[in-house]
């Protein structure tokens, strides 16, 4: 079950029922890599850090006062003027000594880790009112 099936579950159980946003994940893609962190810098701010068909992905949970769930989710991903997004490619399809085998997955955190640090720094210099933000992310407003 992905992440948006059970949001809709946990609301469907409390009597509300989702929008359907233009986001349409493909069914079968699992994350490779999921990560959860709350923020240093945001009172409240949740993250989820994925790595999806070997693209990285942030949604940022933030918490707000009005609405019946008190929050919105953003999803911000690369755009693809940058060419981070083909590292995470490039590392998951190399075949290497077994002693990278056996990294790669800790290598791939921590490039994701990286680039969600770029991305955040990216999405809050933005303004979440007008949906504006630097053109080296896209971001998304699932909810």
């Amino acid at each position: 079950m992905n992440i948006n099936e059970q949001l809709g579950k946990i609301l469907a159980d409390l009597g509300v029922e989702m929008e359907q946003p233009d986001y349409h994940p493909q069914e079968d893609s699992l994350p490779e890599v999921s990560i959860f962190q709350s923020s240093r810098d945001h009172y409240g701010v949740f993250y989820r850090l994925d790595i999806i068909d070997q693209v990285p992905q942030l949604r940022i949970i933030v918490p707000i006062d009005n609405g019946p769930l008190k929050m919105e989710v953003y999803l911000v991903q690369l755009s693809e003027q940058l060419p981070l997004n083909t590292l995470f490619a490039a590392v998951a399809s190399y075949t290497g000594s077994p002693a990278f085998e056996r990294g790669r997955e800790a290598t791939l955190q921590h490039l994701l880790y990286a680039v969600a640090e770029l991305m955040k720094q990216l999405f809050w210099s933005g303004d979440l009112d007008s949906l504006e933000f630097p053109s080296e992310i896209t971001v998304q407003r699932l909810i």
